[in-house]
């Protein structure tokens, strides 16, 4: 299958239906918004996510297919529904994200030998060509967008940032407390 790069070089960037940050704003931004941890958080959590789309674009493709790449170039291969579990991804939409990457040539899904009702999910040359790629143009927004924090200073962020997501997401659900609750009354 003949593919066909669409590396930015390779084409403009699309624009996407969000506003950028306007960086003039914060000036005119009660102190109270600025102190207030989750407005900012919510504030940079968009514009990140606005560049981080922007950069995707380029290549069709949406942070959750990123996500995906990322985790097959992690751990080789995987079922759908692992990946689905591990991302977070509803089962159905895991589905239509894959279909994308294998009509793409970024991945393969074949049967397992062991379940044949299972698919093993690869990355393929072309995706992990692709990926790199991908990387690379985020690595120059990332730089860009933390421009204003030394080398130091980004690193205590995302030290800080994956120690709230790691206590985030290994905190119970509140079904789960609501079982233990009646477990132990």
């Amino acid at each position: 299958m003949a593919h066909e790069s669409n590396h930015p070089a390779n084409q403009e960037s699309a624009l996407t239906d969000q506003e950028p940050l306007n960086t003039g704003i914060v000036r005119a931004l009660p102190e109270r918004l600025l102190t207030d941890q989750a407005y900012l958080l919510g504030r940079l959590g968009r514009e990140a996510r606005r560049q981080f789309t922007q950069v995707l674009s380029a290549w069709q493709l949406q942070p959750s297919h990123y996500g995906i790449l990322l985790l097959l170039e992690a751990i080789d291969q995987a079922s759908q529904q692992q990946l689905a579990q591990q991302l977070s991804i509803d089962r159905a939409n895991m589905v239509a994200l894959l279909d994308v990457l294998q009509q793409r040539g970024f991945i393969e899904r074949q049967p397992d030998p062991r379940d044949r009702r299972r698919h093993a999910v690869k990355l393929t040359e072309v995706g992990l060509r692709e990926l790199q790629q991908i990387r690379q143009a985020r690595e120059a927004v990332d730089n860009a967008f933390f421009a204003g924090l030394d080398n130091e200073e980004q690193e205590t962020l995302h030290q800080l940032l994956v120690k709230l997501f790691l206590s985030l997401t290994q905190q119970p659900s509140a079904k789960e407390l609501h079982l233990q609750k009646e477990e132990h009354p």
